[in-house]
Parts: structure tokens; C-alpha cells; sequence
């Protein structure tokens, strides 16, 4: 009892300042982390309903003192405190264990938030769209994960134990699994070449082989694809960029080519007219705006009829957006056709008796 009675009267006299000290420090930053997630959370509000109202340092600096400065400083506190102060051997050696550990959580997770805001803020510059934030989180996932695993190493390293030969078994090991995994390996350098050259994004219209859709989802190994047809294509990194991929959501406009073919008995002079006709119909058109036509001529004389070739192009890149183009145009087409008494070539042939081929 006298013992006790004494670890307790020595405490107080020696350690009670530096305690108190370290108690205040953790309230204070305490209260400064609660006022500033309510800050953050009022001006993610208004950012929302509109962004010029924040300034452009004000939200991430917030979060960086909050995320970052604020548990690196209660570490510091806690490593002032731990120094002022002396345990006994086997009270000192758990001590340092602890704070070993809590070292290391904060110090890495202070490296991951910063990582992830460095990300962020600058894919808002760069970008200025949350397409490619969404295809940033697959990888930051996996740096954060590598980071956690450099850290556990570098803590139980700090606390005695020899990690050379499990350095060296996964160093082993880390070449079989190479090996074995070759296509997942494959995968992940197919969705670093998607992510850094970006040859589509979410939301982009693309034809790779035999097949096209919209692009729903870019995940480390494999893609998602929602074809024309309803379901949902999941197609590995390796195969999608190994094959050509036509990207229609980056086309600012489309090429149209179009053929008409008239009969043989079709007048000169109607000849002659037809590619200003062509020209005033793809003029007239609504459904779109901006419709261009580049040329109109009679291009050759085929097997069965006279064959007019057209070319011209549609301000958007949506098929829907053609294919109203196309239609309007077909529709005009045939009634102009008929207020000027121009046929449409059809496929015909004709029999020859023996008198007349002779």
C-alpha cells in the first residue's frame, strides 16, 4: 500500500504538469477539429449551389488542417509529453509500442488524405468534371493499400523484429504470383494506360470490335460496357485496349456519304438539276441545325442506273441526331423527287430475244 501510495505522490509531483499540458493540447484540438467539419460542411453546401461563392483555397485548406495538420500535431504533443516523462523498463517498452503504433496510423493516414486531396484538386483544375475522379478511386485505393503495407513494415521493423528473410520470401513468392498472374497484371497496365491517356471515360459512346456502347464503369481489371442491346459487356483492361476502339463522344461532328441511284431514262436536263436539289434539301433542314453539305455530284454510270453521290455533315456526334438528319432528308428527298417527276433506279433486267441480240 505504501508502495502505491508513493508511485502516485511521485506522479503528481513530476508528470501532473506535463499530463495536464497534453489533456488541455488534445481538448483544444478536439474543438478546432468539431469547428472545422462544421465548416467544411456549410461551404460544401453552398459549393454546391454554386461555386463562385467559395473561394478556390478556402475548402481545401480547411480540409488539409483538419485531415492532416490537426492529427500531426497531436502526435507532436503526444511525442513532447512521452519525452518529458520516464516510465519504468517494462512500463517504458510498452509505451513505446503504443506510440509506435499510433505513429505510424496517423503518419500514414496523413499521407493517404494528402495524396487523395492532391488528386482531387487537381483533377478539378485539369478537368473540371467528376467523370475522371470516379476512375481516380480504383487507384487511389490500391496506393492507399500499398502505403498501409509499407507502413507495417516500417513499424515492426522499428519495434525489433527482422524483416529481411520475409522481404526476401516475398520478394520470391512476389515473382511466382507474377507469373501465375500474368493476365491481372496485364489488366492493371491496361487501366493505367486508360487512366493517363485517356482514350475514353465514363459516359463516352465507343465501337471496339464487333461491339459498341456506353462505357458505365472503368475498374482496375475489367470494364463495363452497356451495349446497344440493354445488357452489360464486362470486358477485361487488355482486350479493350488492345483493339480499335472508335470513340463517337469525342467526334464533333459526323461524315455522311449518300447514294442515289436514277434510271437510265431520266432526261438531261433533270440530271443536271439533281445536286442543287440535293443541296437546297440538306439546306432546308430543321430537326438540326448546322447540317453542311460538302459536295453533290453525278459520280458515275453504274450497271443499272446513274449513280449521284453526297456528301455532307451533322453538327453532333448522337446517332439519334443522324439518324433524325437522315430521315428528314429521305422524306424531303422522295417528294421532291416526285414534284419533279425524277424517278428512284430500282434493280431491273431485261430479256433480249435472239433477233435483237443479233
Amino acid at each position: 500500500m505504501t508502495d502505491i501510495t508513493h508511485i502516485i505522490q511521485t506522479f503528481q509531483e513530476n508528470y501532473m504538469v506535463s499530463f495536464f499540458m497534453l489533456m488541455g493540447t488534445l481538448l483544444v484540438l478536439l474543438a478546432a477539429n468539431a469547428i472545422l467539419g462544421k465548416r467544411i460542411k456549410k461551404l460544401e453546401s453552398m459549393k454546391m449551389q454554386d461555386e463562385r461563392s467559395v473561394k478556390a483555397p478556402a475548402l481545401p485548406m480547411l480540409r488539409f488542417i483538419k485531415r492532416i495538420a490537426i492529427p500531426l500535431l497531436f502526435l507532436a504533443s503526444l511525442s513532447v509529453f512521452l519525452n518529458s516523462v520516464s516510465f519504468a523498463e517494462g512500463i517504458q517498452r510498452v509505451v513505446q509500442i503504443i506510440f509506435a503504433v499510433i505513429m505510424t496510423i496517423i503518419i500514414v493516414r496523413s499521407v493517404n488524405k494528402a495524396l487523395e486531396l492532391s488528386f482531387s484538386k487537381y483533377f478539378e483544375k485539369e478537368y473540371a468534371n467528376r467523370e475522371h475522379e470516379k476512375n481516380l478511386k480504383p487507384l487511389l485505393s490500391f496506393v492507399k493499400l500499398l502505403l498501409w503495407v509499407i507502413g507495417f513494415l516500417i513499424l515492426i521493423s522499428n519495434l525489433g523484429f527482422n524483416i529481411t528473410t520475409a522481404l526476401a520470401g516475398l520478394g520470391v513468392g512476389g515473382i511466382a504470383v507474377a507469373i501465375a498472374a500474368q493476365g491481372i497484371l496485364g489488366d492493371l497496365f491496361s487501366y493505367f494506360v486508360i487512366f493517363f491517356d485517356h482514350p475514353f471515360a465514363l459516359g463516352d459512346f465507343i465501337v471496339f470490335g464487333d461491339k459498341s456502347g456506353i462505357v458505365e464503369r472503368i475498374g482496375i481489371k475489367s470494364s463495363r460496357i452497356r451495349v446497344l442491346s440493354g445488357e452489360v459487356l464486362i470486358i477485361s483492361n487488355s482486350d479493350l485496349t488492345s483493339s480499335r476502339i472508335h470513340n463517337y463522344k469525342q467526334m464533333q461532328r459526323r461524315r455522311v456519304i449518300s447514294s442515289i441511284s436514277v434510271p437510265f431514262h431520266t432526261p438531261e436536263e433533270k440530271l443536271k438539276r439533281i445536286p442543287q436539289l440535293i443541296k437546297d434539301i440538306l439546306a432546308s433542314i430543321q430537326v438540326v441545325e448546322g447540317v453542311v453539305c460538302d459536295r453533290s455530284h453525278f459520280q458515275s454510270i453504274g450497271s443499272s442506273a446513274f449513280i449521284f453521290e453526297t456528301v455532307y455533315y451533322i453538327p453532333a456526334p448522337e446517332y439519334v441526331a443522324f439518324m433524325n438528319v437522315q430521315q428528314e432528308f429521305n422524306l424531303r428527298l422522295v417528294k421532291t423527287f416526285r414534284e419533279e417527276g425524277i424517278e428512284f433506279a430500282y434493280p431491273t433486267q431485261r430479256i433480249l430475244s435472239p433477233d435483237q441480240m443479233t
